[in-house]
């Protein structure tokens, strides 16, 4: 069953901060130093200082969890920051642009009950960013990033919900993120709206699209704090923890692929590979015609409509220039390839039959390797992968792959098996700054310093 509470979030003061778009920022994982410096030049307000902050150089006493802190400390002291005065659910709308095709993704930020919610995962989680978010968590007592999860709701019951408040009020925030998608948010404060969401989703299971490091955190954090025995105030307790749910038929709901940059194998051999894979696939190279038109555009089509009938089609192209079309000829090779204990669905994963079958079984990159990039880089968009395989002298090959399917998200985390890394893209990406929540700490006073009662 899932459990949900409104909250009250805390959000950035627009008489303050001016436009929002220059202090809210992609989530933690996706800010490397580059853009974390894009960041702290746009405004002195960026919210990286508070998610991300820079590390220069740190002590025990001065680093930057504890900067996070002050920053946050700080902005909530002279109202860069504020708490909303009324708990609310905000609906949570993503306008963006893929493929030439304008779309809305609809989602809720709310808080979820972490004891009574059962929430499915489909990726496997690293110590070393629970531990960073375990730090920042110790140090601010606060989800600030959103976790992307799925709910089922196929008649749309939720977002009809969250449209009545759309359509008749304008966002309470509203900002333009660095892939030009428009995030815009409003308040639900309204009892019996809330109670109508709750009992909707209560049924129901919860699934990670994104966040998993951060779903363990907060597990991890209340663990902690029922050992230490701190009480909060209202519903912004250390069990209840923000997360945004989108519903797994919401029209606006997009996976990309993350497509494979293959390089520097040893003995890499493109005949005698397309030869091994001739047994697995069917093979189709380019024509010349359709070579005219480009290859990848070609690949691109017709791996598009492999997709829409439900086979494997991928698609290989090599440092010479030539390309082929991969099909799987029948997945019976996966059943037999991958151990029986697994399920259907994570046997014939398109990464996995590219990993298993392509990878691992012929040139030699096995799960290891791939942990640690060793042969193999990842990238989301086809053309910057091809440009790569271009310019860079150690490439070799580039597999173009199709999206994975929101059901085999599902599927494979109800059968609690975790997909291999890079399987999923959820895009656009929530955007961290326009609402966050902060635990109001109440006690024991004398474990309880100013800043944790804010």
């Amino acid at each position: 069953m899932i459990k949900i509470f409104p909250f009250r979030g805390i959000r950035y003061n627009k008489e303050k901060v001016g436009d929002l778009s220059l202090v809210v920022t992609q989530p933690y994982d996706k800010i490397d130093d580059e853009l974390m410096e894009v960041y702290y030049k746009r405004s002195k307000y960026t919210f990286t200082k508070i998610i991300r902050a820079r590390v220069e150089p740190d002590t025990p006493q001065d680093n930057r969890y504890t900067r996070a802190r002050e920053f946050m400390y700080q902005w909530l002291r002279k109202g860069i920051l504020f708490r909303d005065p009324v708990p609310a659910i905000y609906p949570y709308y993503q306008e963006y642009t893929l493929r030439g095709v304008q779309r809305v993704r609809k989602g809720v930020t709310l808080l979820v009950n972490l004891r009574e919610t059962e929430i499915k995962a489909h990726e496997r989680t690293l110590e070393g960013p629970k531990a960073d978010r375990l730090n920042l968590m110790w140090a601010t007592g606060a989800h600030t990033g959103h976790i992307f999860i799925l709910y089922p709701d196929p008649e749309g019951r939720v977002n009809a919900i969250l449209d009545r408040k759309a359509s008749s009020e304008p966002p309470i925030a509203e900002a333009k993120d660095d892939f030009d998608a428009v995030h815009k948010l409003w308040a639900i404060t309204e009892p019996d709206a809330i109670a109508e969401v709750a009992e909707i989703l209560k049924p129901h299971r919860l699934f990670i699209a994104d966040g998993h490091h951060r779903t363990e955190t907060a597990i991890n954090y209340m663990k902690a704090m029922d050992l230490l025995g701190w009480e909060a105030v209202g519903t912004e307790t250390p069990e209840n923890c923000m997360m945004t749910l989108i519903s797994m038929e919401d029209p606006g709901l997009e996976i990309l692929p993350t497509h494979r940059f293959v390089h520097s194998v040893e003995g890499f051999d493109k005949e005698e590979l397309l030869r091994n894979l001739k047994e697995y696939f069917i093979i189709e190279e380019v024509s010349s015609c359709e070579a005219s038109m480009g290859a990848a555009r070609i690949h691109e089509l017709k791996m598009k409509d492999g997709f829409d009938k439900g086979l494997h089609v991928m698609a290989v192209f090599f440092k010479d220039g030539s390309s082929a079309l991969l099909t799987l000829k029948d997945e019976q090779i996966m059943h037999d390839l991958l151990p029986p204990d697994r399920s259907p669905t994570w046997r014939t994963l398109d990464v996995n039959v590219l990993h298993a079958l392509i990878l691992e079984k012929f040139l030699g990159i096995d799960a290891e390797k791939l942990a640690r990039e060793t042969n193999v880089e990842y990238f989301r968009e086809a053309d910057k992968a091809l440009k790569k395989l271009e310019t860079d002298p150690r490439g070799q090959a580039v597999f173009l792959l199709n999206p994975t399917r929101v059901s085999q998200v599902r599927d494979v985390a109800l059968a609690n098996e975790r997909m291999p890394q890079k399987s999923t893209d959820f895009f656009p990406k929530l955007i961290d700054g326009l609402v966050f929540n902060k635990i109001m700490f109440s006690g024991p006073a004398r474990k309880v310093n100013r800043f944790f009662k804010m």
